[in-house]
This record gives structure tokens, sequence and C-alpha cells, in this order.
């Protein structure tokens, strides 16, 4: 009898409701799909995002070309860690948009003389953010340490957003 009464209070404390998991109410309803837009009317639930260089709603990995990380120290390129860059339509602006944070960073088109090795394409100076072209390679620095490359294809990649 007694382990019926001990089973029985178990039983009853396990169908009491108020843990704070509410298992019988229905999924709520305040926020529907497609309904998330922010201050410029992007729906972050669809994958859109402002862009300030394209003065629209995107999708970085549509309207952007990616870039992979890359540790300096090993020389490792890392494919699952990924930032785009956007090209404004007329190539002065560029938009460094980082997966680790929110907030894109922007940049200027700096003028390249020619014959220079390592030209520097766009850079956002109080940021401290690069972006240079070094043989094959298009770079993406931050603190003047290269953090994400994408290798040069003229049909892919910045060097399809570059040509002129």
């Amino acid at each position: 009898m007694r382990i019926i009464s001990i089973v029985l209070v178990l039983f009853m404390a396990a169908c009491q409701s108020g843990s704070g998991t509410e298992r019988d109410e229905p999924a709520s309803t305040d926020q529907l799909n497609g309904a998330d837009r922010d201050e410029h009317g992007c729906i972050g639930s669809a994958g859109y995002t402002w862009s300030v260089v394209k003065n629209s709603c995107i999708r970085i990995w549509e309207a952007g070309t990616p870039f992979i990380e890359y540790d300096v120290a090993t020389g490792v390129t890392d494919s699952s860690s990924t930032s785009y860059i956007v090209l404004s339509d007329d190539k002065q602006k560029a938009e460094a948009f980082f997966g680790s944070t929110d907030m894109p960073v922007l940049m200027d088109a700096l003028p390249v003389m020619e014959g220079e090795t390592m030209p520097v394409l766009f850079e956002n100076k109080t940021e401290m953010v690069k972006l240079r072209s070094h043989r094959d390679i298009y770079q993406l620095l931050y603190q003047d340490t290269v953090r994400y490359v994408q290798y040069y294809d003229a049909e892919m990649g910045m060097g399809k957003w570059l040509k002129k």
C-alpha cells in the first residue's frame, strides 16, 4: 500500500501544470514567418538583410562574393566560416559582411597605381578593414592581418565583379 501511495503521489506531481513547459498549448502565433521586417523592410527569416551599397534588401550569398576564413599562422583556409563582399554598381564602395557580426563594414575604393604588387582596392581606415589583391588571391584584412581570402577566378568571385 505504501508503494502505491508513493507511485500515486509521483504520478500526480508529474501531471500538475505550472512546471514551465505546457505541452498541450498550441504554438505561439505572435510571430508569423516572414513577419519580421526590419526598419528597411527586409525580411530576416527569408535571408534578407539591408545593403547600404546596393540601397536594397539582399541575400548576401546571392549578391555578394564569398571569402573563406584564413589562418595566417598555419596557412590553412576554413570554408565553414565565410564572409561576403558586396560591391556598389559603380564599384566605388564595398560592403563586408562578416559572419560573426551583425554590422557590415563599408569601404571606399582606392586608386590603384600601375605596377603595385599588393594594391589595396577598398579600405575603411576607422574600422581597419582592407580588401587587397595579391597575385591570384583577394585578401580581406583586419588590422593589417589577412583574415579571409578568395582565389582569383575571372568568371566567378571578385574577378567577375571588378571587371571594368
